[in-house]
C-alpha cells in the first residue's frame, strides 16, 4: 500500500502533494515506453480512504469490507479500453464553482444535446493531467458544437487547491467541475490518473484511455469521431 501511495503522489510537484506525500517511500520509475499514469490499482474501500486522509485508523480484519466483483481484465496502459462500453456514467453530484453548485453527467448531456461526452479525471498534483490538459483545451475548441469536453478533479482539497491552478487565462475553453470525495473515480473502477473516458450523447460508455495523451493528434480525433 506504501507504494500505491508513492506512485500517486510522486509526479506532481511538492507544493501540490497530498499530506500524505511525507509517509510514501521513494517511487518506483514505470516503463518509458507507457504512458504516464499516477495511480495503482484501488482493490478495496479501505485502499480509497488511505487516499482520503493522512493517517485513517486501520480496519480489524472482520471489518474490511469484501472484495468488489470481478471485472473485465484490464487493458494495457495506453491502449483504449473498450471493455466497460455500454455502462452508464455515475449519476454524482459535481462541483462546479467554489460556492457549491452542482451538477451531473445528466445535467451536463441534457444542456448539450445530441452531443458525445469527452470526461477527463485528473488533479493538481498530478504531472501527466497537467501535460495533457492544454491538449484537452485545444480539443474542446476545435470541437465545440460537436462535442463536450468536461475535465474533473479529483483533488482532495477542491477548489482550494484547483481555483489556483485551472483558470480561463490557461484553459479558456474548458470548465473543470470537482469531485473531492474521489467517488466518481471509484464508481468508474479508475486504475490511475488520468483517465480519460468517451461517453456517446445517451451518457453511455464507449471506451477509456488511462494515461496522458495528445488529445488532438490525428489518431486521437479519429477515435473520438469529431
Amino acid at each position: 500500500m506504501e507504494a500505491f501511495i508513492s506512485a500517486m503522489t510522486a509526479e506532481g510537484p511538492p507544493s501540490n502533494r497530498p499530506p500524505h506525500s511525507v509517509l510514501a517511500p521513494p517511487p518506483v520509475p514505470a516503463p518509458e515506453s507507457l504512458p504516464e499514469v499516477v495511480m495503482k490499482p484501488v482493490v478495496s474501500l479501505a485502499a480509497l480512504l488511505l487516499l482520503t486522509a493522512c493517517q485513517p485508523p486501520s480496519p480489524k480484519a472482520e471489518e474490511a469490507p469484501p472484495q468488489p466483483a470481478a471485472t473485465p481484465a484490464d487493458a494495457p496502459q495506453g491502449s483504449f479500453d473498450t471493455s466497460f462500453a455500454g455502462t452508464p456514467a455515475p449519476d454524482l453530484p459535481l462541483e462546479t464553482s467554489p460556492d457549491g453548485k452542482t451538477e451531473t453527467i445528466a445535467d451536463i448531456l441534457k444542456a448539450n444535446p445530441g452531443q458525445p461526452l469527452l470526461v477527463n479525471l485528473w488533479a493538481t498534483w498530478c504531472a501527466p493531467c497537467i501535460k495533457e490538459l492544454p491538449t484537452l483545451d485545444a480539443l474542446a475548441k476545435a470541437t465545440k458544437g460537436k462535442l463536450t469536453v468536461v475535465p474533473i478533479s479529483q483533488d482532495m482539497e477542491g477548489w482550494r487547491k484547483v481555483s489556483s491552478a485551472f483558470t480561463p487565462a490557461r484553459y479558456p475553453n474548458l470548465s473543470t467541475r470537482v469531485e473531492s470525495g474521489m467517488q466518481f473515480g471509484f464508481q468508474l473502477k479508475a486504475r490511475g490518473l488520468p483517465l480519460t473516458i468517451l461517453y456517446d450523447s445517451e451518457g453511455k460508455e464507449v471506451w477509456r484511455y488511462a494515461g496522458d495523451r495528445d488529445w488532438m493528434a490525428p489518431d486521437s480525433r479519429a477515435r473520438i469521431g469529431v
